[in-house]
């Protein structure tokens, strides 16, 4: 089997990786491996990869790097698309865990023998900066609310902070300083407007390193599990918080739980986008889910 594998240049697992991970599937497979050298890099190197006829094309790095190969795989116009899977080498890994694939070699053998399985990803249809139209795909979570803003102070944080330092200095900040935001969702069975601190539309079942705020999703039933945490006081919130990472839902009239396979998002104000940890857009937006739309290795 021909196998790209697209390496996150600067992951702290980098070793793990090429001492414990790569012998052993270049023992059974041919491999290349790709180390991306730049923001945006993960995105080209699948798209050139997927072009160049590999079978299966692995993400070794965390939830961004994920989204980046996705992007570039379907981004390629390639028919039919190679298998995409994960090697999970990132600081959260949440699209790994709720599949339950961990960085270990003989896991990673079990699932290239067994072959990709049918699997759902997000479309997301909104505005750029400039207030041109601009899309993007998603496998995990995109975000409103603290979501976006803890990418933007992820974006200022120094880089010699390393990925969970400057991840754990932006989460406070935001925690602290983000204000609730007025939203309109409406899907074919749900119209909501209201004040919200976390807007969520989950494929998989957790974002923010192992916030559960989706437990019941599933990766191939064609909807999106949507999640809602209003302007609840931020004592409270703090405690849910605590709740959701036990895999438990919140019960309370101020979080809303439903399902949709199309969600479509209007604010008052140009609200941020963000999905796996990266900028996506502004409002308004249109989420859709793609079912089974591409072949995964979980």
């Amino acid at each position: 089997m021909n196998i790209t594998i697209i390496l996150n240049g600067i992951s702290s697992k980098k070793k793990h990786f090429y001492k414990s991970i790569l012998p052993a599937l270049a023992a059974r497979h041919v491999v290349e491996v790709l180390e991306t050298k730049y923001a945006g890099h993960a995105r080209e190197l699948a798209t050139q990869a997927a072009q160049n006829n590999f079978e299966v094309i692995l993400s070794a790095g965390g939830d961004g790097t994920l989204h980046q190969v996705l992007n570039g795989l379907l981004n390629s116009n390639v028919k039919p698309l190679p298998t995409l899977g994960v090697i999970p080498l990132g600081s959260g890994n949440d699209f790994a865990g709720a599949i339950n694939v961990t960085a270990r070699a003989q896991v990673l053998l079990d699932l290239l023998e067994q072959g990709g399985k049918p699997t759902d990803i997000g479309f997301v249809s909104c505005k750029d900066v400039n207030g041109q139209s601009t899309n993007r795909h998603f496998i995990n979570v995109c975000s409103l609310g603290m979501g976006p803003a803890t990418v933007r102070q992820m974006e200022k944080a120094p880089a010699w902070l390393g990925a969970n330092g400057r991840y754990l200095i932006s989460i406070l900040k935001t925690f602290f300083t983000h204000k609730p935001q007025v939203v309109e969702l409406k899907t074919a069975t749900w119209n909501w407007r209201g004040t919200m601190r976390v807007l969520a539309i989950a494929n998989g079942k957790s974002f923010g390193n192992r916030i559960y705020l989706a437990p019941d999703a599933k990766q191939d039933d064609g909807l999106f599990n949507l999640f809602v945490a209003t302007d609840v006081p931020l004592l409270k919130f703090l405690i849910y918080l605590q709740t959701l990472k036990r895999r438990r839902k919140v019960i309370n009239a101020g979080v809303h739980y439903t399902v949709a396979d199309k969600v479509e998002i209007t604010a008052p104000e140009n609200l941020a986008i963000e999905a796996e940890g990266e900028h996506v857009g502004h409002l308004p937006a249109i989420v859709e889910m793609k079912s089974n739309e591409i072949s995964f290795l979980r």
